[in-house]
């Protein structure tokens, strides 16, 4: 039996640097080019299990999805029953274009945009306690959801920066009601309040029982209808790059909440996860081991599962 199941993303990361960016119909020369391994489902998933979560994760890639990346996820112990190669599709990839600490992103959902014509993968559903929603098309996970809550799993509902864009507010009020958690960053939730016609974020737990509210910097804050719970972050020991940290601090939520801690220590973990994850280029880079989460921990006399 798994504790949890991720459905999201697995697609490749493309790191494009230039000196500054190219005037319309003007070309440039490249200054830096990497290619890394990505995806919120497939970071939320990898990252878990290397911390000792049982983890199943649910996609569908393209035909030509590379073989050192799934090699990679099938030695994190990662259960693949429910990764799906779909024929006809590319894999799902991502080019990040960046100049003078600008950004662009350029995004190829490969047979992500077009799930909701496929099965429902059933069997991530089945074979585990928590069922974890990110991105992905609301239409499939509709399907998913209304499974998962007539079998009682519990629900972790993810848009992530797919809320501004992807979900409408009739769809995200109604996978958020039948969830148990809801993650979101500081913009996630300014979207969540607007679609919900609300004010204050602890407003958002008149539909789910806890509330994770990332805020970069600033740490992070879990609500319960009993508590508000302010989570600093663990200080990296060189930023280099903040993408994923948001993924690795929800892996680490669940490696806490697997080992039945306190939503406090949840959240301790998460941040501690999360600053590993920012100190190499590439959300897969640097994934710590759970030996190495409780050595930072200690180290920087936070709390100590």
């Amino acid at each position: 039996m798994n504790f949890l199941s991720v459905f999201g993303h697995a697609n490749l990361d493309y790191i494009i640097t230039l000196p500054r960016f190219p005037e319309p119909n003007t070309s440039i020369e490249l200054a830096d080019s990497k290619t890394y391994f990505g995806g919120p489902g497939a970071n939320i998933a990898r990252i878990a299990s290397i911390l000792g979560v049982k983890t199943a994760l649910a996609t569908f890639v393209g035909e030509n999805f590379p073989e050192n990346y799934y090699s990679a996820l099938k030695s994190s112990n990662l259960d693949l029953k429910d990764f799906r190669k779909v024929k006809g599709y590319s894999t799902p990839t991502c080019w990040l274009i960046s100049a003078k600490q600008k950004q662009i992103g350029i995004m190829d959902q490969g047979p992500m945009k077009d799930m909701e014509k496929f099965r429902v993968l059933d069997y991530a559903v089945r074979s585990s306690r928590i069922i974890h929603i990110t991105t992905g098309r609301p239409g499939y996970y509709k399907k998913i959801v209304e499974l998962a809550y007539k079998m009682g799993k519990k629900i972790g509902f993810d848009p992530a920066q797919e809320i501004h864009y992807v979900y409408s507010p009739e769809m995200f009020k109604y996978i958020l009601k039948k969830s148990r958690y809801f993650f979101a960053s500081e913009s996630e939730c300014k979207t969540a309040l607007k679609y919900l016609k609300l004010k204050k974020p602890e407003e958002i737990l008149n539909f789910v029982d806890v509330f994770i509210l990332t805020k970069g910097k600033k740490g992070s804050v879990i609500y319960t209808e009993n508590e508000k719970i302010k989570i600093p972050i663990v200080k990296a020991k060189k930023v280099v790059d903040i993408t994923g940290a948001g993924d690795g601090y929800r892996a680490g939520f669940y490696a806490g909440l697997s080992r039945n801690y306190e939503l406090e220590k949840c959240g301790m973990i998460a941040s501690t996860v999360a600053s590993f994850i920012v100190e190499s280029y590439g959300t897969q880079t640097k994934i710590p081991s759970w030996k190495m989460v409780l050595e930072r921990m200690r180290k920087t006399k936070i709390l100590n599962p």
